[in-house]
């Protein structure tokens, strides 16, 4: 546990965080969640067509890497790597629709999946700069002060000191996503 650092620290680090995020950079995403009742698989955990929660605006700081064009199958394919780091104490909370499995009976939404809205996960779609990309790897593990949680003497309570989240995304196809509409 740091010995010089505490709440009050990690309140202001926050607080210049959101100024730059929100003010400076000023860079939003759309997160379009999968739902994971909804979706139908087959025996293998495999589906066709995904189906996702009403797409959210997220702000947040992009880390792209330049895209290549692979030449491989059918012809050219767009690949790339980016990276998405969030504050994780503005991904808020709200309540999930009903959830229900293949038969049709009910399960509690948290038992399949995260319960909060907005909250990037393995699996999601990110939308930015025109371009689709599915999110393969979470890192929360990004301390502020060393230490996971700090006590707060105040409201006598452990506090997370976990500030940020970062998502690295996949370029993925349109036809892939299955989102937008088809234009004939």
């Amino acid at each position: 546990m740091p010995k010089f650092f505490n709440t009050k620290d990690l309140d202001f680090i926050k607080t210049i965080a959101e100024e730059v995020v929100d003010s400076v950079v000023e860079q939003w995403i759309t997160l379009f969640k999968m739902s994971v009742g909804e979706t139908k698989t087959n025996l293998y955990g495999e589906s066709l067509g995904k189906v996702y929660h009403a797409p959210a605006n997220l702000m947040c700081i992009v880390d792209r890497e330049p895209s290549t064009i692979e030449y491989e199958g059918y012809g050219p394919t767009r690949a790339g790597t980016s990276t998405f780091s969030f504050m994780r104490h503005r991904l808020r909370s709200t309540d999930l629709p009903y959830l229900r499995d293949v038969n049709g009976t009910l399960i509690p939404a948290g038992a399949i999946q995260n319960t909060t809205y907005g909250y990037p996960e393995i699996g999601d779609i990110i939308s930015y700069d025109s371009s689709y990309y599915e999110i393969d790897f979470i890192k929360e593990t990004q301390l502020v002060g060393g230490a996971p949680q700090l006590w707060d003497s105040g409201s006598a309570a452990w506090e997370d000191a976990r500030m940020v989240l970062i998502a690295t995304a996949t370029l993925t196809s349109r036809t892939n996503v299955q989102i937008d509409e088809r234009i004939s």
